[in-house]
Protein backbone atom coordinates (compact mmCIF):
# COMPACT_ATOMS: atom_id res chain seq x y z
CA UNK A 1 0.00 0.00 0.00
CA UNK A 2 1.25 3.41 -0.95
CA UNK A 3 1.03 6.34 0.83
CA UNK A 4 -1.03 7.98 -1.23
CA UNK A 5 -3.69 5.42 -1.03
CA UNK A 6 -3.32 5.52 2.94
CA UNK A 7 -4.05 8.85 2.74
CA UNK A 8 -6.94 8.41 0.40
CA UNK A 9 -8.18 6.20 3.17
CA UNK A 10 -8.16 8.51 5.90
CA UNK A 11 -9.92 10.51 4.00
CA UNK A 12 -12.71 8.55 4.15
CA UNK A 13 -13.05 8.14 7.90
CA UNK A 14 -15.54 11.28 9.56
CA UNK A 15 -13.63 14.04 10.88
CA UNK A 16 -14.79 13.80 14.23
CA UNK A 17 -13.92 10.06 14.67
CA UNK A 18 -10.35 10.84 12.50
CA UNK A 19 -9.95 13.76 15.30
CA UNK A 20 -10.74 12.10 18.41
CA UNK A 21 -8.02 8.87 17.04
CA UNK A 22 -5.62 11.77 16.88
CA UNK A 23 -6.36 12.74 20.42
CA UNK A 24 -6.45 9.11 21.67
CA UNK A 25 -3.42 8.48 20.28
CA UNK A 26 -1.24 11.47 21.84
CA UNK A 27 -2.85 10.92 24.95
CA UNK A 28 -2.40 7.19 25.24
CA UNK A 29 1.51 7.86 23.76
CA UNK A 30 2.24 10.24 26.83
CA UNK A 31 0.62 7.90 28.75
CA UNK A 32 2.50 4.85 27.73
CA UNK A 33 5.94 7.02 27.71
CA UNK A 34 5.16 7.86 31.31
CA UNK A 35 4.98 4.53 32.66
CA UNK A 36 7.77 3.11 30.79
CA UNK A 37 9.71 5.51 32.24
CA UNK A 38 8.34 5.34 35.85
CA UNK A 39 9.03 1.20 35.27
CA UNK A 40 12.47 1.74 34.14
CA UNK A 41 13.14 3.90 36.86
CA UNK A 42 11.58 1.90 39.69
CA UNK A 43 13.69 -1.32 38.65
CA UNK A 44 16.64 0.75 38.39
CA UNK A 45 16.05 2.01 42.12
CA UNK A 46 14.76 -1.79 43.72
CA UNK A 47 17.09 -3.88 41.83
CA UNK A 48 20.44 -4.60 43.09
CA UNK A 49 21.89 -5.34 39.14
CA UNK A 50 19.52 -2.48 37.86
CA UNK A 51 21.67 -0.12 40.03
CA UNK A 52 25.06 -0.96 39.46
CA UNK A 53 24.59 -1.04 35.94
CA UNK A 54 24.03 2.69 36.32
CA UNK A 55 26.62 3.66 38.99
CA UNK A 56 29.20 1.45 36.45
CA UNK A 57 27.70 3.80 33.17
CA UNK A 58 28.32 6.55 35.46
CA UNK A 59 31.95 5.90 36.29
CA UNK A 60 32.71 5.16 32.98
CA UNK A 61 31.87 8.24 31.59
CA UNK A 62 32.05 10.45 34.19
CA UNK A 63 28.89 12.27 36.25
CA UNK A 64 29.43 15.62 33.74
CA UNK A 65 29.26 13.48 30.37
CA UNK A 66 26.13 11.68 31.13
CA UNK A 67 24.58 14.93 33.01
CA UNK A 68 25.21 16.56 29.17
CA UNK A 69 24.09 13.65 27.46
CA UNK A 70 20.63 13.83 29.82
CA UNK A 71 20.39 17.36 29.16
CA UNK A 72 21.50 17.61 25.19
CA UNK A 73 19.51 18.01 22.46
CA UNK A 74 19.96 14.76 21.25
CA UNK A 75 18.10 13.53 24.24
CA UNK A 76 15.09 15.95 23.47
CA UNK A 77 15.12 14.61 20.30
CA UNK A 78 15.25 10.92 21.15
CA UNK A 79 11.96 11.78 23.28
CA UNK A 80 10.37 13.23 20.31
CA UNK A 81 11.04 10.38 18.34
CA UNK A 82 10.24 7.57 20.88
CA UNK A 83 7.03 10.14 20.83
CA UNK A 84 6.45 9.31 16.80
CA UNK A 85 6.77 6.02 17.28
CA UNK A 86 4.19 4.85 20.11
CA UNK A 87 1.57 7.75 18.72
CA UNK A 88 2.09 5.95 15.07
CA UNK A 89 1.13 2.93 17.37
CA UNK A 90 -1.97 3.55 18.64
CA UNK A 91 -2.84 5.64 15.25
CA UNK A 92 -2.16 2.65 12.91
CA UNK A 93 -4.24 0.62 15.78
CA UNK A 94 -7.09 2.95 15.24
CA UNK A 95 -6.23 3.15 11.81
CA UNK A 96 -7.05 -0.67 11.60
CA UNK A 97 -10.20 -0.62 13.72
CA UNK A 98 -11.55 2.45 11.39
CA UNK A 99 -10.91 0.14 8.42
CA UNK A 100 -12.95 -2.86 9.43
CA UNK A 101 -15.80 -0.83 10.75
CA UNK A 102 -16.16 0.90 7.30
CA UNK A 103 -15.42 -2.05 5.95
CA UNK A 104 -18.33 -4.13 8.14
CA UNK A 105 -20.76 -1.12 6.85
CA UNK A 106 -20.07 -1.36 3.70
CA UNK A 107 -20.39 -5.15 3.49
CA UNK A 108 -23.39 -4.86 4.87
CA UNK A 109 -24.83 -2.24 2.78
CA UNK A 110 -23.62 -4.68 -0.22
CA UNK A 111 -25.61 -7.40 1.19
CA UNK A 112 -28.48 -5.25 1.99
CA UNK A 113 -28.24 -4.09 -1.42
CA UNK A 114 -28.32 -7.94 -2.69
CA UNK A 115 -31.97 -8.98 -0.40
CA UNK A 116 -33.35 -5.73 -1.99
CA UNK A 117 -32.04 -7.12 -5.91
CA UNK A 118 -33.67 -10.23 -4.84
CA UNK A 119 -37.53 -8.73 -4.88
CA UNK A 120 -36.59 -5.92 -6.33
CA UNK A 121 -34.76 -6.94 -9.66
CA UNK A 122 -34.73 -3.09 -11.18
CA UNK A 123 -32.01 -2.00 -8.54
CA UNK A 124 -28.81 -1.14 -9.53
CA UNK A 125 -25.73 -1.16 -7.35
CA UNK A 126 -24.60 1.99 -7.37
CA UNK A 127 -20.53 1.41 -6.58
CA UNK A 128 -19.67 3.74 -3.88
CA UNK A 129 -18.12 2.04 -1.33
CA UNK A 130 -14.94 2.87 0.82
CA UNK A 131 -12.83 -0.39 0.46
CA UNK A 132 -11.28 -0.69 -3.13
CA UNK A 133 -11.93 -4.18 -2.68
CA UNK A 134 -15.66 -4.06 -1.90
CA UNK A 135 -15.74 -1.43 -4.84
CA UNK A 136 -14.38 -4.08 -7.27
CA UNK A 137 -16.54 -6.57 -5.86
CA UNK A 138 -19.99 -4.07 -6.22
CA UNK A 139 -18.50 -3.28 -9.63
CA UNK A 140 -18.25 -7.63 -10.75
CA UNK A 141 -21.66 -7.84 -9.10
CA UNK A 142 -23.04 -4.97 -11.50
CA UNK A 143 -21.54 -6.99 -14.38
CA UNK A 144 -23.37 -10.49 -12.80
CA UNK A 145 -26.41 -8.98 -12.77
CA UNK A 146 -26.47 -7.24 -15.91
CA UNK A 147 -25.24 -10.50 -17.46
CA UNK A 148 -28.76 -12.39 -15.57
CA UNK A 149 -30.67 -9.72 -16.42
CA UNK A 150 -29.65 -10.04 -20.34
CA UNK A 151 -29.74 -13.71 -20.23
CA UNK A 152 -33.69 -13.80 -18.33
CA UNK A 153 -34.86 -10.98 -20.99
CA UNK A 154 -33.32 -13.63 -24.16
CA UNK A 155 -34.87 -16.27 -22.12
CA UNK A 156 -38.58 -14.62 -22.18
CA UNK A 157 -37.83 -13.07 -25.90
CA UNK A 158 -36.80 -16.61 -27.07
CA UNK A 159 -40.17 -17.59 -25.43
CA UNK A 160 -42.30 -15.12 -26.99
CA UNK A 161 -40.46 -15.99 -29.97
CA UNK A 162 -41.69 -19.87 -29.67
CA UNK A 163 -45.28 -18.82 -29.00
CA UNK A 164 -45.22 -16.01 -31.79
CA UNK A 165 -43.95 -18.74 -34.28
CA UNK A 166 -46.21 -21.81 -32.57
CA UNK A 167 -49.27 -19.40 -33.48
CA UNK A 168 -47.85 -18.18 -36.60
CA UNK A 169 -47.71 -21.72 -38.22
CA UNK A 170 -50.41 -22.77 -36.92
CA UNK A 171 -53.08 -20.40 -38.78
CA UNK A 172 -50.73 -20.33 -41.78
CA UNK A 173 -51.05 -24.10 -41.95
CA UNK A 174 -54.27 -24.43 -41.07
CA UNK A 175 -55.23 -22.17 -43.86
CA UNK A 176 -53.79 -24.01 -46.69
CA UNK A 177 -54.74 -27.40 -45.28
CA UNK A 178 -58.61 -26.18 -45.09
CA UNK A 179 -59.34 -25.73 -48.38
CA UNK A 180 -57.58 -28.61 -49.24
CA UNK A 181 -60.23 -30.99 -46.64
CA UNK A 182 -62.69 -29.12 -48.44
CA UNK A 183 -62.47 -29.58 -52.02
CA UNK A 184 -61.27 -32.94 -51.35
CA UNK A 185 -64.41 -33.48 -49.82
CA UNK A 186 -66.43 -32.12 -52.51
CA UNK A 187 -64.56 -34.87 -54.64
CA UNK A 188 -65.15 -37.67 -52.56
CA UNK A 189 -68.80 -36.86 -51.70
CA UNK A 190 -69.39 -36.29 -55.30
CA UNK A 191 -70.69 -32.63 -55.41
CA UNK A 192 -69.46 -31.69 -58.58
CA UNK A 193 -71.58 -31.10 -62.25
CA UNK A 194 -68.91 -32.58 -64.71
CA UNK A 195 -65.33 -33.44 -65.40
CA UNK A 196 -64.12 -29.92 -66.07
CA UNK A 197 -65.46 -29.22 -62.07
CA UNK A 198 -63.84 -32.30 -60.98
CA UNK A 199 -60.64 -31.08 -62.88
CA UNK A 200 -61.20 -27.56 -61.63
CA UNK A 201 -61.41 -29.06 -58.09
CA UNK A 202 -58.37 -31.27 -57.80
CA UNK A 203 -55.92 -28.58 -59.31
CA UNK A 204 -57.01 -25.99 -56.32
CA UNK A 205 -56.41 -28.73 -54.32
CA UNK A 206 -53.37 -29.41 -55.94
CA UNK A 207 -52.60 -25.78 -55.54
CA UNK A 208 -52.87 -25.68 -51.65
CA UNK A 209 -50.66 -28.83 -51.10
CA UNK A 210 -47.98 -27.17 -53.14
CA UNK A 211 -48.69 -24.09 -50.99
CA UNK A 212 -48.20 -26.24 -48.09
CA UNK A 213 -45.28 -27.99 -48.97
CA UNK A 214 -43.42 -24.41 -50.07
CA UNK A 215 -44.45 -23.35 -46.22
CA UNK A 216 -43.01 -26.26 -44.75
CA UNK A 217 -40.45 -26.35 -46.30
CA UNK A 218 -39.64 -22.14 -45.31
CA UNK A 219 -40.15 -23.40 -42.20
CA UNK A 220 -37.73 -26.28 -42.18
CA UNK A 221 -35.12 -24.06 -43.47
CA UNK A 222 -35.74 -21.05 -41.41
CA UNK A 223 -35.83 -23.68 -37.76
CA UNK A 224 -32.16 -25.00 -39.20
CA UNK A 225 -30.61 -21.38 -39.96
CA UNK A 226 -31.80 -19.66 -36.89
CA UNK A 227 -30.39 -22.75 -35.06
CA UNK A 228 -27.18 -22.73 -36.80
CA UNK A 229 -27.73 -26.14 -38.05
CA UNK A 230 -26.86 -25.56 -41.77
CA UNK A 231 -23.55 -27.18 -43.30
CA UNK A 232 -22.21 -23.60 -44.47
CA UNK A 233 -19.00 -24.68 -47.05
CA UNK A 234 -17.13 -21.75 -47.98
CA UNK A 235 -15.04 -21.42 -51.13
CA UNK A 236 -14.45 -18.18 -53.70
CA UNK A 237 -17.32 -17.36 -55.29
CA UNK A 238 -17.64 -15.30 -58.74
CA UNK A 239 -20.50 -12.77 -58.13
CA UNK A 240 -20.77 -11.56 -61.76
CA UNK A 241 -20.99 -15.86 -62.78
CA UNK A 242 -24.03 -16.39 -59.96
CA UNK A 243 -26.13 -13.62 -61.12
CA UNK A 244 -25.76 -14.39 -65.06
CA UNK A 245 -26.73 -18.02 -64.05
CA UNK A 246 -29.72 -16.76 -61.91
CA UNK A 247 -30.65 -14.98 -64.76
CA UNK A 248 -30.94 -17.73 -67.27
CA UNK A 249 -32.35 -19.90 -64.60
CA UNK A 250 -35.27 -16.89 -65.17
CA UNK A 251 -35.44 -16.22 -68.32
CA UNK A 252 -38.27 -18.37 -69.22
CA UNK A 253 -40.47 -17.13 -66.86
CA UNK A 254 -39.17 -13.68 -67.67
CA UNK A 255 -40.01 -13.67 -71.29
CA UNK A 256 -43.85 -15.41 -69.93
CA UNK A 257 -44.64 -12.44 -67.69
CA UNK A 258 -42.62 -10.02 -70.52
CA UNK A 259 -40.49 -8.12 -67.88
CA UNK A 260 -36.75 -6.90 -69.55
CA UNK A 261 -33.97 -7.81 -66.39
CA UNK A 262 -30.68 -5.38 -66.77
CA UNK A 263 -27.42 -6.52 -65.70
CA UNK A 264 -24.92 -3.94 -64.78
CA UNK A 265 -21.34 -5.30 -63.62
CA UNK A 266 -18.46 -3.54 -62.59
CA UNK A 267 -15.40 -4.64 -64.57
CA UNK A 268 -13.33 -5.14 -61.29
CA UNK A 269 -12.89 -9.28 -59.96
CA UNK A 270 -15.95 -9.65 -57.50
CA UNK A 271 -15.01 -13.17 -55.57
CA UNK A 272 -16.30 -13.45 -52.11
CA UNK A 273 -15.85 -16.45 -50.17
CA UNK A 274 -19.27 -17.96 -49.48
CA UNK A 275 -21.49 -21.14 -49.89
CA UNK A 276 -22.68 -20.76 -53.22
CA UNK A 277 -25.83 -23.04 -52.81
CA UNK A 278 -26.67 -21.63 -49.88
CA UNK A 279 -26.10 -17.67 -50.83
CA UNK A 280 -28.24 -18.22 -54.20
CA UNK A 281 -31.34 -18.77 -52.51
CA UNK A 282 -31.06 -15.04 -51.50
CA UNK A 283 -31.14 -13.79 -54.63
CA UNK A 284 -33.57 -16.16 -56.09
CA UNK A 285 -35.99 -15.01 -53.39
CA UNK A 286 -35.54 -11.30 -54.09
CA UNK A 287 -35.80 -12.05 -58.01
CA UNK A 288 -38.98 -14.03 -57.28
CA UNK A 289 -39.75 -10.60 -55.07
CA UNK A 290 -39.12 -8.69 -57.96
CA UNK A 291 -41.22 -10.45 -60.24
CA UNK A 292 -44.24 -10.78 -57.05
CA UNK A 293 -44.58 -6.89 -57.07
CA UNK A 294 -43.32 -4.93 -59.81
CA UNK A 295 -46.52 -4.16 -61.11
CA UNK A 296 -45.85 -0.49 -62.27
CA UNK A 297 -43.11 -1.31 -64.33
CA UNK A 298 -42.09 -4.48 -65.89
CA UNK A 299 -38.41 -4.02 -65.35
CA UNK A 300 -36.05 -5.54 -62.84
CA UNK A 301 -32.44 -3.91 -62.26
CA UNK A 302 -29.55 -6.07 -61.61
CA UNK A 303 -26.21 -4.45 -60.33
CA UNK A 304 -23.18 -5.16 -59.05
CA UNK A 305 -20.17 -3.27 -57.50
CA UNK A 306 -17.04 -2.94 -54.89
CA UNK A 307 -17.86 -0.32 -52.66
CA UNK A 308 -15.19 0.69 -49.84
CA UNK A 309 -13.50 -2.69 -50.74
CA UNK A 310 -17.05 -5.08 -50.33
CA UNK A 311 -18.97 -6.55 -52.89
CA UNK A 312 -22.99 -4.72 -52.88
CA UNK A 313 -25.33 -6.81 -55.12
CA UNK A 314 -28.53 -4.44 -55.94
CA UNK A 315 -32.16 -5.99 -57.09
CA UNK A 316 -34.55 -3.11 -58.44
CA UNK A 317 -38.19 -3.78 -58.86
CA UNK A 318 -40.30 -1.31 -59.83
CA UNK A 319 -43.78 -1.78 -57.98
CA UNK A 320 -45.79 0.39 -55.14
CA UNK A 321 -43.65 1.84 -52.39
CA UNK A 322 -43.13 -0.11 -49.50
CA UNK A 323 -44.11 2.19 -46.22
CA UNK A 324 -41.53 3.31 -43.54
CA UNK A 325 -43.53 1.23 -41.18
CA UNK A 326 -43.30 -1.57 -43.09
CA UNK A 327 -39.12 -1.60 -43.97
CA UNK A 328 -38.62 -1.75 -40.14
CA UNK A 329 -40.18 -5.23 -40.21
CA UNK A 330 -39.44 -6.30 -43.67
CA UNK A 331 -37.23 -8.71 -42.81
CA UNK A 332 -38.59 -10.40 -39.64
CA UNK A 333 -40.14 -13.93 -40.16
CA UNK A 334 -44.12 -14.00 -41.28
CA UNK A 335 -44.10 -10.32 -41.99
CA UNK A 336 -45.72 -9.69 -45.15
CA UNK A 337 -46.50 -6.50 -46.39
CA UNK A 338 -50.67 -6.67 -47.03
CA UNK A 339 -51.67 -3.34 -47.48
CA UNK A 340 -50.28 -1.99 -50.62
CA UNK A 341 -48.82 -4.76 -52.60
CA UNK A 342 -49.93 -7.90 -50.77
CA UNK A 343 -51.62 -9.65 -53.73
CA UNK A 344 -49.98 -12.63 -53.42
CA UNK A 345 -51.14 -14.62 -50.49
CA UNK A 346 -49.12 -17.62 -51.45
CA UNK A 347 -45.68 -16.36 -49.74
CA UNK A 348 -44.83 -18.06 -46.99
CA UNK A 349 -43.73 -14.58 -45.62
CA UNK A 350 -40.32 -16.31 -43.99
CA UNK A 351 -38.05 -15.69 -47.49
CA UNK A 352 -36.39 -12.65 -46.34
CA UNK A 353 -36.05 -13.55 -42.92
CA UNK A 354 -34.06 -16.61 -44.30
CA UNK A 355 -32.31 -14.45 -46.67
CA UNK A 356 -31.02 -12.15 -43.97
CA UNK A 357 -30.12 -14.93 -41.60
CA UNK A 358 -28.16 -16.31 -44.82
CA UNK A 359 -26.36 -13.51 -45.77
CA UNK A 360 -24.72 -12.59 -41.63
CA UNK A 361 -23.80 -16.34 -41.68
CA UNK A 362 -21.97 -14.86 -44.18
CA UNK A 363 -20.56 -11.76 -42.25
CA UNK A 364 -22.76 -9.37 -44.29
CA UNK A 365 -25.76 -7.31 -44.54
CA UNK A 366 -28.85 -7.00 -46.46
CA UNK A 367 -30.75 -3.65 -46.39
CA UNK A 368 -33.76 -1.90 -48.31
CA UNK A 369 -34.81 1.03 -49.69
CA UNK A 370 -38.49 1.39 -51.20
CA UNK A 371 -39.86 5.09 -53.03
CA UNK A 372 -42.17 6.28 -55.02
CA UNK A 373 -40.35 4.66 -57.93
CA UNK A 374 -38.53 1.92 -57.28
CA UNK A 375 -37.18 -0.69 -54.19
CA UNK A 376 -33.98 -1.74 -54.18
CA UNK A 377 -32.69 -4.32 -51.93
CA UNK A 378 -28.72 -4.39 -51.36
CA UNK A 379 -26.78 -6.99 -50.12
CA UNK A 380 -23.31 -6.48 -48.92
CA UNK A 381 -20.39 -9.24 -48.93
CA UNK A 382 -16.71 -9.20 -48.23
CA UNK A 383 -14.27 -9.41 -50.92
CA UNK A 384 -12.44 -12.62 -51.28
CA UNK A 385 -8.91 -11.28 -52.53
CA UNK A 386 -6.62 -13.98 -53.76
CA UNK A 387 -3.27 -14.22 -52.63
CA UNK A 388 -2.05 -14.15 -56.79
CA UNK A 389 -3.60 -11.17 -57.35
CA UNK A 390 -1.89 -8.83 -54.31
Amino acid sequence: MTIKSLLIEIRLFPKWRLITGIILSAILSVVSLFLIKNAVVGYINSSVVGSGMVTEFVNLFGKRRVYNILYSPWSVFLKQVSFFIVFMFYFFLFYRHEKSRLFLKSLNQLITDIKKYVSIPSTVFEPVYQDRNLLQLTESINMIFSKMDTLIEEERKAQRTKNELITNVSHDLRTPLTSILGYLSLITEDKYRDEVELRHYIDIAYEKSTLLHRLIQDLFEYTRVQNHQLKVIKEPLNIKEMLGQLVEHYRIELEQKQYICNETYSSEQLITEADGNLLIRVFENLMSNALKYGIRKKQIDISAFLKNNNIVVEVTSYGNQISAIDLQHIFERFYQVDKSRGLHTESSGLGLAIAKSIVEIHEGKIQVMSDEEKTVFSVYLKRFIHIDSV
